[in-house]
């Protein structure tokens, strides 16, 4: 077993009633999740995040897929749940997490490292504090663009904005690293209600001057009440007694890029709408894109169905245009037949008006599509007799 020393601490801050996180402190995993979707929601969420990690991950994980497989066995539950509850429908959280993997042959101790979401990991090492995670939220990305910056993110309106959560999708995208276990790093996990309202240097601060993990993790969570506390505010802070020796290792590169992380198959069909809540609502990042593109397959679409439409008609047209010409023996012109052509002497000798014998005013005309049946018919009235 690894030799680790952990201490946690959790407050609901001064503006919210509920605390909607929810944290694992185990001898060999170490999570905390900051579930969204208000009151019956968000913690719903974050607890079954919480306890899935626990359940599947507390004697540690022999590979990191097999972490990376209990988040998202986490995001199934979570996504299942809300779809059966309409009280819980929208709910989410953010999952951040670190498990041991123990020593296999030819392989000492690692730890594996899970994020998705804007809780985070940091790692105390030689006298630096680095971020072990990258968060998945909307700030991050102005940061990362250079539109902000680090004072301006922490107060920024939308900093509650994240673009990846668990619950959201059927399934999700998990980032993942591996760390060598190192005697004397320390490593804190938490929510983002700390970073909001501490920034890295006063976090750094703290965990230099307390030893005791336990006391650090309550010293941050008290460090961002006083700070404002305008959310719930979790912190996980785990120490490693004995590892490898700190000057064999060089840390987390700092080149690291996207093939660090091991990404799982992730639904791009993000249904357009609200956000799931006002608190922390999950924004796709394509969302814009896919506008666009659905109307542009919708104008392409109607197009086609036009155009089919109007080949359709013409080809009707022309088939019973042939077959008219064909049953008319090539004259197209109807064959009519009244009571005009009648010789002189068949001409009834009444002297009522002719639009008062119901007779005399019949025409027959042969339909469009003529018969022979009804030319030969229309012969017959010469043999009216009208005596």
């Amino acid at each position: 077993m690894p030799a680790l020393l952990w201490g946690a601490a959790t407050d609901a801050g001064r503006i919210r009633s509920d605390n909607e996180d929810a944290y694992v402190a185990e001898e060999l995993v170490f999570a905390v999740a900051d579930g969204m979707g208000g009151h019956q929601a968000g913690e719903v969420a974050s607890a079954l995040a919480a306890g899935t990690i626990r359940e599947r991950l507390a004697q540690g994980a022999p590979t990191v897929d097999v972490v990376v497989a209990a988040v998202v066995e986490a995001n199934a539950a979570i996504f299942q749940t809300a779809h059966a509850n309409a009280a819980q429908r929208g709910m989410g959280t953010t999952l951040t997490a670190v498990a041991v993997m123990p020593a296999t042959d030819g392989r000492p101790e690692q730890l594996a490292i899970v994020n998705v979401g804007d809780s985070r990991v940091y790692l105390a090492r030689g006298g630096e504090l680095t971020r072990a995670t990258i968060d998945h939220s909307y700030v991050q990305e102005l940061l990362a663009t250079g539109h902000i910056t680090e004072a301006e993110a922490r107060a920024h309106p939308r900093r509650n904005i994240v673009t990846r959560a668990l619950g959201i999708e059927p399934t999700v995208r998990v980032d993942s690293w591996v760390m060598p276990l190192v005697r004397g790093d320390r490593y804190v996990l938490c929510s983002d209600g700390l970073v909001d309202e501490v920034d890295d240097d006063e976090i750094h601060t703290i965990l230099r001057r307390l030893p005791e993990p336990q006391a650090c993790a309550e010293a941050l969570v008290a460090a961002a009440v006083a700070n404002g506390g305008r959310d719930n505010v979790t912190v996980v802070v785990v120490d490693v007694l004995d590892g490898v020796d700190p000057e064999a290792v060089a840390g987390i590169p700092a080149d690291a890029t996207d093939d660090d992380t091991v990404p799982l198959t992730r639904v791009m069909a993000v249904a357009d709408g609200d956000p799931i809540t006002l608190e922390q609502p999950v924004v796709p990042v394509t969302a814009k894109v896919k506008r666009q593109l659905g109307r542009q397959m919708t104008v392409k679409t109607f197009l086609m169905l036009l155009g089919a439409a109007v080949a359709l008609t013409v080809v009707i047209v022309l088939v019973l245009v042939a077959l008219t010409g064909g049953d008319d023996g090539g004259d197209p012109t109807p064959t009519v037949t009244t009571d005009e052509t009648l010789p002189a002497s068949t001409e009834p000798e009444s002297t009522e008006p002719e639009s008062s014998e119901p007779e005399s005013t019949v025409t027959t005309v042969t339909p469009t599509r003529p018969q022979p049946t009804i030319t030969t018919a229309a012969a017959e009235p010469t043999t009216t007799d009208s005596g």
